[in-house]
């Protein structure tokens, strides 16, 4: 196979990019569609920089995807709304005094779980009301919901939606899904005829696999958007992941059976070889407990990450060389992808991928 040479030379003062397949990521988006319930309204969530695949390059490619993008933070919305999206933006964290009047300018949804909350909206603000039914983090407790509904009337305000978060959604037949669905079900029958007309939503990707009863009228799309599955009891076939990382070499040099490399000099070469440096490491998102226990690829030849992951350096061990400025697949395409890495550190792929760092390029392929 003919050797591919990266955009990332060695004059250039990028060490590395983000590629997006866009392709992928309408697909995914439509594959989730046509698992929901006919009718559903959708929302992709896109906090933590969409998952460490860029928030506006995201929003933009799922803008005719979608009904609704959903966010962690004022911030991270403004930053949306100001790349030209028009899409109906809810921010999850709770609103504060110093940034109500965003939510005004910048035409946002809040999510209000709390009585000070409640006291910040005005008849004019949009907001969902969250209910805390057994996440054990934010939200009304639903027996307060008399003294809710009292207040919304008293203050002619009027909530676009009742919400809620499950704890473990990612589990089929979960008891604690069970009771939280219970408790939501109850809160749902006591608010009677006010719910008409509500935006009402329980579900992430889990919730939409495991419990479709919990569909409502609105599921949030969350890694599987991405091509990744919350759990490995997922089963959802043509999933791709969206996103792949690369960079390219930035030295190649031989290496003689029994040197070292690297900080603490904890690997020693097997044989003679040759040492391809690539110009990206911890303070990039490649985890230094990943050491010597990744491949990535090369020229499209899988090559053994060897030594301790630097800050700026990571380094791999080949029978031969290559030429310097040949494009690296760090991760995703043909090298591992971030399930496999989450595999090896004992965490998830949420971690990995919001571990990219924000300052890397996000780059839109079809």
């Amino acid at each position: 196979m003919k050797r591919r040479v990266t955009q990332i030379t060695a004059k250039s003062n990028v060490t590395s990019y983000v590629e997006i397949n866009i392709s992928n990521l309408k697909q995914n988006a439509i594959k989730l569609k046509e698992i929901a319930p006919a009718g559903i309204k959708t929302m992709a969530v896109v906090k933590a920089n969409a998952y460490g695949h860029g928030a506006a390059l995201v929003s933009h490619a799922l803008s005719d995807s979608v009904t609704a993008l959903g966010v962690a933070s004022v911030e991270e919305a403004i930053n949306i709304r100001n790349s030209g999206v028009i899409l109906p933006i809810l921010v999850f964290a709770p609103p504060r005094p110093g940034n109500v009047a965003d939510y005004k300018t910048y035409n946002l949804v809040a999510t209000v779980g709390s009585f000070d909350e409640l006291g910040m909206m005005s008849s004019s603000m949009s907001f969902h009301l969250e209910f805390d039914t057994g996440m054990g983090r934010l939200g009304f407790d639903p027996d307060e919901w008399p003294e809710i509904h009292s207040r919304l009337q008293s203050n002619s305000l009027k909530p676009s939606g009742v919400m809620t978060h499950f704890a473990s959604a990612d589990a089929p037949d979960s008891t604690k899904v069970s009771d939280q669905l219970s408790r939501f079900e109850k809160l749902l029958e006591n608010m009677g005829d006010w719910k008409k007309g509500k935006v009402i939503h329980a579900s992430n990707s889990g919730g939409l696999l495991f419990y479709p009863e919990a569909a409502y009228s609105l599921v949030r799309f969350g890694l599987a958007v991405y091509g990744y599955l919350p759990s490995d009891t997922h089963k959802i076939d043509d999933l791709k992941p969206v996103l792949s990382w690369k960079s390219c070499v930035s030295a190649c040099k031989p290496l003689r059976k029994g040197e070292t490399v690297s900080y603490d000099a904890n690997w020693t070469a097997p044989k003679d070889g040759w040492l391809v440096v690539v110009p990206v490491g911890y303070a990039d998102g490649i985890r230094r407990g990943l050491s010597n226990k990744i491949e990535m690829s090369v020229g499209g030849n899988k090559i053994k990450q060897v030594g301790n992951v630097t800050m700026d350096y990571t380094m791999l061990f080949s029978d031969k060389p290559f030429e310097t400025g040949e494009e690296v697949v760090i991760l995703g395409d043909e090298a591992m992808q971030a399930d496999e890495w989450a595999a090896l550190l004992d965490t998830i792929p949420y971690e990995i991928l919001c571990g990219i760092h924000p300052k890397i390029e996000r780059r839109p392929v079809s």
